[in-house]
């Protein structure tokens, strides 16, 4: 039975280039209750804990259309890397880890988003993932990427 719950869980990276220094992409990501000022996928957010940095800080992230989801930072490497699990959902998911990893290129900084998750409802889960939680996922990540780029390279567009 083992083997069953590894189809459980889904795997992507994307990424992309942002002609900005390292320190000014890791600035933005730092600044968790900020995510709704660049990516379009969030209509507004807020902290949810005391705690504004670091392994262990939390947010809310209203995703629009009563979707929202509760995310703690589980990993906070500055200025390489940050992950975000999500601990609270109403989308299908039972677990999601985000991880931003950036390297610095030398036009600027190489970002990619990798998420791993795993989605309820077993067999059925894994049908919704094969049809359209993947794709759907996906896009909204390159739609994040994309809005990161935005707000660090032109901030008033």
């Amino acid at each position: 039975m083992g083997a069953g719950l590894d189809m459980d869980v889904g795997t992507f990276t994307r990424s992309i280039r942002i002609g900005r220094p390292i320190d000014e992409v890791w600035s933005v990501l730092a600044d968790i209750d900020s995510i709704a000022d660049w990516n379009p996928g969030v209509v507004a957010s807020r902290t949810t804990t005391g705690q504004l940095q670091g392994e262990g800080a939390g947010r809310f992230c209203d995703l629009g259309r009563r979707m929202h989801l509760d995310e703690v930072v589980t990993e906070w490497l500055p200025p390489q890397r940050i992950t975000f699990s999500i601990v609270e959902t109403n989308l299908p998911f039972s677990r999601a880890d985000i991880g931003f990893t950036l390297v610095e290129v030398d036009d600027g900084t190489e970002v990619a988003v990798s998420s791993d998750y795993s989605l309820r409802f077993g067999p059925v889960g894994r049908i919704m993932d094969a049809v359209m939680v993947r794709r759907t996922y996906a896009r909204g990540m390159e739609g994040l990427l994309a809005g990161l780029q935005r707000h660090l390279e032109d901030p008033d567009a």
